[in-house]
């Protein structure tokens, strides 16, 4: 068994459990507990009776992230019935309503906290999507107001992996080897070398995150889930959507040929009909999961193309967007939209918008994609982006465009900026609304990369987005 971590000595009388000690563990990271707290302010707030729609658009407007899948799933064919985008969150929020929300919320930002923290769960993250997209496809074909609980609840299904993987890394590579690549040893390796399996841990963080019903039912055993499950009761179809979704999954990707055919075979043979699918449509589940958590996928910095994929996703582009939105589109949707379109060009790795003031003495970073946005907002409200100093001066004060290979420029090389943040390529981009200049578009990737033809590409995306807040200020 993998040695547990030492009891603390005021607890040295009481006898604990190895899954009690590496609970204990998970607990003492500053970071959990922080995102736990945010997990269960959203969760509260779908329970306040005087919450409205809009306290829950004004919460989802701080987070680039968040607005972007709530926007997502308000445009999909299941909410968007109009065919015109709706590109405002309290537009999004009415569609989607408070449930829906909060499921899609508290996921995201869980999955977020560890994605960002550590780049070794990426895979395991997306994974989750994955699980998640493959659940809320099984949901919809019995029920389509099951849908975004099923999509939560195939999200969290490989949880107690996720946390154990992050605060055990060392451990949870042994037990991969032990494993030998064969995802059905898993339950028992895991058992015998950490004294525990990762869904009993999937289920105590659950619980820590006030998330019971359907996500925990998921984590159960075949026999628990059985035992548990009731045709009227629709936590149980959420809950065995949920875990088909992740075991299709987990075969699909995880497995060889011969063990994906014995676990297809007897969880889709056996439960299947309950959604009306047969072994034969798996493929069509994982493309169809896998093009629709392209963009999340993007955001995680995973490629789509590194996956099992069908052709990519042919997205609308920004102005066309803009200019057939109903319902209006505010402020945070359209930065959120504007820098994810320059991340879709593929040659942006992070991408920022910032809000001058009117003494052009600081920036406000008020929407940030690719990196952390705490990080960003410190950033950009130091001195080192002094806004009437080079490189920034040439958006803030000069209104000019700005692209540079520092492979080949090298004006801005000793800048304190460009030190900070120690950029390949970056662009800077101001936007000007109503003759005033409202704010400034920066982004920039990490290694060099080809810019012939990316600088009007960038003036696009920047024009469009002056034209929305020009109708929402």
């Amino acid at each position: 068994m993998i040695p547990c971590q030492p009891v603390d000595k005021d607890n040295s009388t009481s006898v604990r459990t190895p899954l009690d000690v590496f609970l204990t563990q998970v607990r003492s990271d500053p970071d959990f507990p922080a995102c736990a707290e945010h997990v269960r302010a959203i969760l509260a707030l779908s329970s306040d009776l005087n919450a409205t729609i809009q306290k829950f658009a004004a919460t989802i407007q701080r987070d680039v992230a968040l607005t972007l899948r709530i926007l997502r799933t308000a445009n999909s064919s299941l909410y968007n019935r109009s065919g015109r985008p709706v590109l405002s969150v309290a537009h999004a929020a009415s569609l989607l309503g408070l449930d829906a929300l909060t499921h899609i919320a508290a996921s995201s930002r869980f999955l977020e906290h560890y994605a960002k923290k550590s780049p070794g769960i990426l895979e395991l993250v997306t994974l989750s999507l994955l699980s998640a997209n493959v659940s809320k496809q099984l949901a919809t074909k019995t029920d389509a107001r099951l849908s975004e609980e099923a999509y939560l609840a195939g999200m969290l299904a490989n949880v107690g992996e996720i946390v154990f993987a992050y605060h055990r890394q060392a451990d949870y590579l042994k037990i991969l080897e032990a494993c030998e690549g064969k995802l059905m040893a898993e339950k028992v390796v895991t058992r015998q070398m950490a004294g525990f399996t990762f869904d009993e841990v999937g289920r105590e963080v659950l619980v820590f995150f006030g998330l019971r019903g359907a996500p925990q039912m998921a984590i159960s055993s075949e026999a628990e889930l059985l035992k548990s499950s009731s045709a009227e009761d629709p936590d149980s179809r959420i809950a065995l959507a949920a875990k088909l979704g992740n075991i299709v999954v987990g075969a699909s990707q995880r497995c060889d040929e011969e063990e994906r055919k014995k676990i297809l075979n007897h969880w889709v043979s056996t439960y299947g009909d309950v959604f009306g699918v047969t072994v034969d449509m798996v493929p069509k589940l994982m493309e169809r999961a896998i093009e629709e958590a392209q963009d999340n996928l993007r955001h995680l910095g995973v490629r789509p193309d590194n996956l099992k994929l069908s052709e990519r996703r042919v997205k609308e582009p920004l102005e066309d967007m803009l200019a057939r939105a109903e319902g209006g589109v505010d402020k945070q949707s359209a930065i959120a939209l504007a820098l994810e379109a320059i991340l879709e060009t593929d040659m942006f790795e992070r991408a920022t918008y910032c809000e001058v003031t009117r003494t052009l003495e600081s920036l406000d970073a008020v929407g940030v994609l690719g990196m952390d946005a705490a990080a960003a907002r410190k950033l950009f409200a130091s001195s080192v982006a002094f806004p009437k100093r080079p490189p920034l001066s040439l958006a803030v004060v000069m209104k000019q465009d700005l692209l540079v290979d520092l492979a080949h420029d090298v004006r801005f090389r000793e800048s304190a900026f460009v030190k900070a943040v120690n950029p390949a390529v970056f662009a800077v981009l101001p936007v000007v609304v109503n003759r005033q200049l409202a704010g400034v578009l920066y982004a920039d990737r990490t290694t060099a990369c080809q810019t012939d033809g990316l600088l009007p590409r960038l003036g696009k995306i920047r024009d469009s987005l002056t034209h929305a807040l020009g109708l929402v200020r």
